[in-house]
């Protein structure tokens, strides 16, 4: 099964998938079309988008899907380095799957691979197998601090991300310069502090700003 809200990706993804033999019952957009379509179909594994749009996420349906279809492979496919720069607070991945970086997937071994080995009949995988495949969590930030990173890349003004996370704006300020220092974004004074916070930040979910041309 496969899960995309982009209708050209999922195509993409389903046509990649059949070439290498992989028989795809069902491909859709929405968690709840994807759950309905499970308990009817069955499949072995599902291949999930974390940003699903509005709604349930990658991960909620991932926790949904194995709930109810314990012996599932998952494979999370996403852009987004770390799951909580999609979204703050997400629960874990279900024991066994498998959290997939598009831009690190070289060739297309690498997502077979994880395939192969995440059709499970048990909640784990071997160690030598989440070790070459799952991406750790981006471990230098808290929560708090990636939230702010977030909401600076909104374009939040330090007033507003206090007032968003009920704090006061000189913790926001003392929040940005240490996320600052841990991404070792220098402060300089022809260097935008906020800007280069921004952009690492398009550059972990794979967003791709107006002022990026390469």
């Amino acid at each position: 099964m496969v899960v995309e809200d982009d209708a050209f990706t999922r195509s993409m993804i389903v046509s990649t998938l059949q070439l290498q033999g992989i028989d795809v019952v069902i491909e859709c957009a929405l968690a709840a079309q994807a759950i309905r379509s499970c308990n009817l179909l069955k499949p072995s594994l599902a291949l999930l988008d974390l940003d699903l749009g509005a709604g349930p996420s990658g991960i909620d349906l991932a926790l949904a899907l194995r709930r109810s279809h314990p012996t599932i492979g998952i494979v999370m496919l996403t852009t987004f380095e770390d799951p909580r720069l999609h979204s703050p607070g997400l629960p874990n991945l279900p024991s066994g799957s498998v959290y997939l970086v598009k831009k690190e997937i070289s060739n297309i071994d690498v997502l077979f691979n994880a395939i192969k080995k995440t059709i499970i009949e048990s909640g784990s995988l071997p160690k030598e197998i989440a070790n070459n495949l799952t991406k750790p969590v981006f471990s230098k930030l808290s929560d708090s601090q990636i939230e702010t990173l977030r909401l600076v890349a909104k374009g939040l003004s330090n007033s507003e991300i206090a007032k968003n996370r009920g704090i006061n704006e000189k913790s926001v300020e003392q929040t940005i310069s240490r996320i600052a220092k841990l991404l070792e974004i220098q402060s300089m004074p022809e260097i935008n502090q906020r800007v280069q916070i921004s952009r690492y930040y398009f550059k972990l979910t794979g967003v791709r700003n107006a002022d990026d041309k390469s």
